[in-house]
């Protein structure tokens, strides 16, 4: 096969405390495993990206970490967005979604300059959620790890992409109760950790679709996603028999 699905890790020192490798390698498993060439690039400060990636994943860390890449993100800004629009495929988790947003009110006041290329905002919080999550989606139960203290706010062309029938999830949800995953195009922004693909083959195929679909190239899982999709629904499982649908977790800051 002549082309490669290009998948992009942008800062994964900075920005990769949650298991964002994880998502990364689970991308790569599972293309490899249909079939499919696969080329990752690592990008940190000041390191070049590809000029057509695929498939772009960035990932969770502290306030502090924000600021640190702050600079060299926002000379990423046109970019990034031009990726978005042209259909790039990409997973933003916690601090990278956040990044990625209209910008971050922090519980100072103060107002965090975000890139403004996915539609919503972020408010920090004084409470913390921290738990399993649970919500339907288009791609089955996306399930994972919630650990946040911050409120989102949608805005218009943001899709709420999952419904939370346990846990806290990341926002109102427009049809009533709490929303998990904001969907714009092909971007998804997510405050589900853990790693979260691993956990959502289903969720995961979607974006390796949407990514080998850039070169006209089908992807399918099949026979040899059995084994990975069997610890999946394990794990899966073992997360649903033990949580409570009626309880949502605070921590106070």
């Amino acid at each position: 096969m002549s082309a490669a699905v290009q998948i992009v890790q942008l800062y994964p020192r900075e920005l990769g405390i949650t298991g964002d490798r994880g998502n990364v390698r689970a991308l790569e498993v599972r293309a490899q495993r249909a079939g499919l060439a696969v080329q990752t690039t690592t990008v940190g400060i000041g390191e070049p990206m590809p000029t057509s990636p695929d498939i772009v994943v960035i990932g969770n860390g502290p306030l502090s970490a924000m600021r640190g890449v702050t600079e060299d993100l926002h000379a990423r800004r046109d970019e990034l967005a031009k990726a978005v629009e042209a259909g790039a495929v990409v997973l933003a988790v916690g601090a990278g979604a956040e990044m990625l947003s209209q910008g971050v009110t922090l519980l100072d006041g103060e107002v965090f300059e975000a890139l403004g290329v996915l539609p919503f905002s972020v408010s920090r919080t004084r409470e913390r959620r921290v738990g399993y999550v649970i919500a339907e989606s288009s791609q089955g139960r996306l399930i994972g790890f919630e650990d946040h203290a911050s409120e989102w706010a949608l805005a218009e062309g943001a899709e709420a992409f999952g419904k939370v029938v346990s846990g806290s999830g990341t926002f109102a949800h427009p049809q009533g109760g709490r929303g998990e995953t904001v969907r714009y195009r092909n971007a998804f922004a997510s405050n589900v950790q853990g790693p979260a693909l691993p956990l959502n083959p289903a969720l995961t195929d979607e974006l390796l679709r949407l990514g080998a679909e850039r070169h006209g190239i089908e992807y399918r899982a099949g026979d040899a996603h059995a084994s990975l999709d069997e610890l999946a629904a394990g794990a899966r499982a073992a997360i649903e028999k033990n949580v409570d649908g009626e309880v949502f977790t605070y921590m106070k800051v």
